[in-house]
């Protein structure tokens, strides 16, 4: 917890004024920059064009603008079982997993009540 050790970020000007290399070289915090246009090796780049693949296919299912179906689109990127972790993120945020419908429908075939959601 607190300030990490080493930054990775992009080649974005938003990091590169004097204030914020200031601030990071008063606490200590290395600096990694990554390619220029090379999303592999930027987990925040990958992220992004995981949401971008997801509100691709909710859009074209549903109709809707990216608007509408950003916070489907997040909820269900948070309560996906990540490879790397072996965890879902909600899971790790909030110590348990959210309800989805597909917990509700496996609730619904099993008649019981699950007190830990």
């Amino acid at each position: 917890m607190g300030f990490p050790k080493v930054l990775q970020l992009d080649q974005g000007s938003s990091f590169t004024s004097a204030l914020s290399t200031t601030f990071l070289e008063k606490f200590g915090i290395k600096v990694v920059h990554s390619s220029v246009y090379h999303p592999q090796s930027n987990p925040i780049e990958r992220f992004h064009r995981t949401v971008k693949r997801v509100l691709k296919v909710l859009c074209l299912e549903s109709g809707n603008d990216w608007e509408q179906a950003i916070y489907p689109a997040l909820f269900a990127l948070r309560t996906v079982t990540h490879e790397s972790t072996g965890f879902t993120p909600a899971e790790l945020v909030h110590g348990k997993n959210l309800r989805t419908p597909l917990t509700l429908l496996y609730e619904k075939w099993l008649d019981v009540e699950v007190t830990e959601w």
